[in-house]
């Protein structure tokens, strides 16, 4: 977890504001990226990259600063929440919240302007034994599913819910989407079985 204290000034009252903010990424929002990303692959200095590493790796060497913004964006939304006692609170709320502020506005700039903060910040908020839980999920999902080891090969995206062309997904109402738990819609979304209308 990382606890990071943001500096901006306030654009009301023109003063400086000191917050702390908190930071994590999971194990179980490492599977969910690692699984959104299987199927990618890159090559980097003879050494192949699979899953979020290869999509990480590619958008960095690509130098595409609005990829790179955008990825930025999703991390600091995956891994914002609030403490409370031992629990690591993460909602659509919370986040809201903190994408509104000044805060957020600072952090994403300081991100994209300073490797040195993007590269701490990323340390401090992802497991250091990040390689070991990707290579675990593509483990499980190669044994869960014979076809995966094919599909992960190839490159092919791998649908672990099992889904074909001939099964839809869910198409989710606004309302639907606001009454339901969070965990299950984000596991819904990223395994396919809910869209959004």
């Amino acid at each position: 977890m990382l606890k990071k204290t943001i500096i901006y000034t306030n654009p009301f009252t023109e003063q400086e504001v000191r917050e702390e903010h908190f930071f994590h990424i999971s194990k179980a929002d490492l599977v969910e990226m690692e699984m959104e990303e299987h199927g990618a692959m890159y090559e980097k200095d003879g050494k192949t990259l699979t899953g979020m590493q290869a999509k990480l790796q590619r958008i960095i060497d690509s130098e595409d600063g609005k990829a790179i913004m955008a990825e930025f964006k999703d991390i600091i939304r995956r891994s914002y929440g609030k403490k409370d006692g031992d629990r690591f609170l993460k909602s659509s709320a919370i986040w809201g919240d903190f994408a509104a502020s000044e805060a957020f506005s600072q952090l994403l700039f300081e991100l994209c302007t300073n490797a040195a903060s993007a590269a701490e910040f990323m340390n401090g908020i992802v497991p250091g034994n990040l390689e070991q839980i990707a290579e675990e999920v593509r483990t499980q999902a190669v044994k869960a599913k014979p076809e995966a080891a094919e599909q992960l090969v190839s490159g092919e995206a791998y649908d672990p819910t099992g889904l074909t062309d001939a099964a839809t997904p869910q198409v989710l109402t606004q309302a639907q989407v606001i009454e339901m738990d969070s965990e299950e819609l984000k596991s819904g979304l990223a395994t396919g079985r809910y869209k959004l209308s």
